[in-house]
């Protein structure tokens, strides 16, 4: 499409395969150049479902019709170059390639987990930035669970109006009830998902729980000016406002106060801040 073409041409970074090894289907990520070997912060960005999510894309209505400025990655891939960061963009919605699964991306889940020990393991970044839309949230934790190393290099991750499908948690993503029709379509989704990664619909241990009220923010839809302190959410983890009532519009809307929030896991300051924003806001 446009966006990954421009992803290439405004952006300068690289298609790669995932998983890296030529097989008969493949996804396609994007990285920055220099990504296994560059020493400072790196930044992944993580988009919500399909049809809304893809590569380089928060949200594909924003792009329709308000502008790619608002629903593409590119503003905040300009940001990190320009703060010295490499980049690595996930693309966890294309699962299949003419009928053919995608090996080791065959779900939103899987595919985290083959790029983190595809690319992100090997690289030699010296802390992992997340920022994760949606449904991406979910598949983020789900990674926090399967691989202990991203617990330790992970020093900051975002979540942009993150949340599992209905009626699942971050915590521990669920199956709806047979008894909605309505839900059909995602039930059958939700249980493909569980046969492949079971431990997403497992309730997160107290580790995983420690990560991330350690390095976790939530910056859900909200009226309230963007960076503004809510409440600590069901899971435990520090919410603030996004800045925008839309779903779709929060990662744009968020901008400066994720950026803000990333800056502190560069400097190793995360656990702090939500330990005395937490402290805050139970005092309310």
């Amino acid at each position: 499409s446009y966006v990954q073409l421009q992803l290439t041409a405004l952006c300068g970074l690289v298609p790669l395969p995932l998983p890296p090894e030529a097989r008969e289907a493949n996804s396609v990520i994007y990285a920055s150049s220099h990504l296994k070997e560059h020493a400072g912060p790196m930044l992944l960005l993580v988009c919500g479902s399909a049809p809304g999510g893809a590569a380089g894309v928060w949200g594909r209505s924003l792009c329709i019709n308000s502008s790619l400025h608002e629903g593409a990655m590119f503003d905040y891939i300009t940001r990190a170059e320009e703060l010295g960061w490499a980049v690595l963009v996930a693309n966890p919605n294309i699962n299949e390639f003419n009928g053919v699964p995608v090996s080791g991306s065959e779900s939103p889940h899987r595919h985290l987990q083959t790029l983190w020990s595809s690319y992100v393991s090997p690289a030699q970044a010296s802390c992992v930035l997340v920022v994760a839309h949606s449904y991406g949230a979910p598949s983020m934790v789900h990674l926090l669970k399967v691989e202990p190393e991203a617990r330790e290099r992970i020093s900051a991750l975002v979540f942009t109006d993150g949340g599992a499908f209905p009626p699942g948690t971050l915590l521990m993503e669920a199956i709806p009830s047979e008894t909605d029709p309505k839900m059909d379509a995602l039930r059958k989704e939700l249980l493909r998902f569980e046969q492949l990664a079971p431990e997403a619909f497992k309730l997160a241990s107290s580790t995983v729980r420690t990560c991330l009220h350690a390095i976790a923010r939530n910056f859900k839809a909200s009226d309230e000016p963007a960076g503004t302190p809510l409440a600590v959410d069901c899971d435990g983890i520090v919410a603030v406002s996004a800045g925008h009532r839309s779903h779709p519009s929060t990662t744009h809307s968020a901008t400066e106060p994720v950026f803000a929030y990333l800056q502190l896991g560069v400097e190793g300051t995360v656990k702090a801040a939500n330990d005395e924003l937490r402290a805050a806001l139970s005092k309310r």
